[in-house]
């Protein structure tokens, strides 16, 4: 039930980075049990036992848009340690299998997370905004098949 709370929470959200938020959320409430090392291990752990192949291509299909703006460019960990997310761009664009893909992706779409909830994104930069734009839906839908 709580998945579903925060996925309600996050369609009805009219800012960007709010139903981004509310979206992780119900993420994050599905995930969380899975064994992994760390929290992307859980997360690819997650994507890999929930999403067939058939699924994760549709997905990719159905959020073309969204995925160009997220591989564009490379998300930068704002902690200073000189990481981005270009080796999951690289990946993402190497032809791998959709459930690869979209693991790739969620690697981004987690880096644009953590930026968020450790306050390195900014409300009024247009990037910061779109980035949460862009990621908002592929996480809803995410959790709409699996909830």
């Amino acid at each position: 039930m709580k998945a579903r709370e925060w996925l309600q929470r996050s369609r009805e959200a009219e800012d960007p980075i709010d139903g981004f938020s509310n979206a992780w959320r119900a993420f994050n409430h599905l995930y969380f049990p899975v064994n992994g090392k760390n929290e992307r291990d859980k997360i690819r752990r997650y994507l890999k036992d929930s999403v067939d192949e058939a699924m994760a291509e549709h997905l990719l299909e159905e959020h073309e848009g969204e995925l160009d703006y997220l591989t564009a460019e490379p998300v930068i960990d704002m902690r200073g340690n000189g990481r981005d997310t270009a080796r999951n761009i690289e990946e993402f664009q190497d032809g791998r299998a959709p459930v690869g893909k979209l693991q790739e992706i969620f690697m981004i779409i987690y880096q644009v997370r953590c930026n968020l909830e450790h306050g390195q994104k900014s409300p009024s930069r247009r990037r910061d905004v779109e980035l949460c734009r862009s990621a908002c839906p592929l996480v809803e839908r995410i959790v709409e098949e699996n909830a």
